[in-house]
């Protein structure tokens, strides 16, 4: 199943720690990959299904490479589409990658561990890591961590206006939802 356009604009925009709680909220463990650091703090973001071999990358997805096994050329991962790179140890030719724009999270030290991500699931990454979404999730997932950053931005905004917070920190008040789905309206959010 082909990641839908908008629910990587989502997955984007939101980040690690929204997909941590909306996975949390679902009773789901927490799925961040331990020790994964991006190779360029200022890097876009990380979005994409993985790939456990290049010739399983379609174009748009993030190619998964495991401790020991050689990274393909850059070039052929430009022809192939790859959108970004995670792997379990250092990356060789970093500041080719950086120079590519090739979103990239790898370890750089520590025992040589696999990374524990199956082929298909929706790679996030940001500063703070990289996490993995069950592929049949990944809509539903990116749609409540939005929905939830909406609502911070609507609180934050309410309690910057002189407003309280009774009624708006839980999101189940009828007066609430209401002020919420205006709000929302109004920021085409």
């Amino acid at each position: 199943m082909a990641l839908k356009p908008l629910t990587r604009d989502k997955l984007q925009s939101v980040g690690t720690a929204a997909v941590a709680a909306a996975l949390s909220a679902r009773g789901l463990p927490d799925r961040r990959i331990e020790g994964l650091r991006p190779l360029a703090p200022s890097q876009d973001p990380l979005v994409g299904e993985a790939g456990l071999a290049l010739e399983h990358c379609r174009a748009g997805a993030i190619l998964v490479v495991e401790t020991g096994k050689p990274l393909a050329p850059m070039a052929l991962l430009a022809r192939r589409g790859v959108a970004g790179i995670v792997s379990a140890g250092p990356l060789r030719e970093p500041a080719e990658i950086v120079r590519r724009g090739l979103p990239a999270y790898h370890r750089l030290a520590g025992p040589a561990k696999p990374l524990s991500i199956t082929s298909g699931e929706v790679l996030v990454g940001d500063r703070l890591g990289v996490i993995a979404i069950p592929a049949h999730l990944a809509d539903e997932i990116a749609a409540e961590a939005a929905d939830a950053l909406a609502f911070e931005a609507f609180t934050a905004e309410q309690v910057d206006a002189g407003g309280g917070v009774y009624g708006l920190h839980i999101p189940s008040g009828d007066q609430a939802r209401v002020a919420f789905a205006a709000w929302r309206k109004l920021r085409g959010r």
